[in-house]
């Protein structure tokens, strides 16, 4: 398998825009010379898995977002969601992100139930929507 290495460089290069980044920043961050910052962005050079993922970690993004442009169609919403959800934890405390986790489980329990009462409600006859039951009167 060819990894293409321009391609990955043009998402970091994105991302470290995206964020308003300098290349000297993102170098510093990730304790790697300028130069060979610049050589990643331009796909001139490969780099370790350990700079993927401090670039990862700095850039606030999975490592998966740098290494593919796109993530097939049935994980793509869920690799877009996990990113702006890790993207809004970035300057959360613990103690803001252990809230946030619990009103997220909370949320969740409720989606669950609305759509079992939405699938419920979906599956009885019309008449039974108002309490009402048509009965056989044999």
């Amino acid at each position: 398998m060819d990894i293409d290495y321009l391609a990955i460089g043009k998402r970091i290069k994105a991302y470290r825009k995206e964020r308003k980044m300098s290349q000297e920043e993102l170098a510093e961050e990730i304790d790697i010379s300028v130069p060979h910052m610049c050589n990643i962005e331009n796909g001139k050079t490969k780099f370790s898995l350990p700079i993927l993922v401090g670039l990862a970690n700095a850039l606030a993004v999975r490592p998966d977002a740098l290494l593919y442009d796109q993530i097939g169609e049935k994980g793509q919403m869920r690799a877009l969601v996990l990113e702006e959800i890790e993207a809004q934890l970035a300057d959360c405390t613990e103690v803001q992100m252990q809230m946030l986790g619990e009103a997220f489980c909370n949320e969740k329990k409720l989606l669950m139930e609305y759509e079992k009462k939405l699938k419920e409600a979906v599956g009885k006859p019309a008449s039974d929507e108002d309490g009402m039951e048509d009965k056989d009167q044999d």
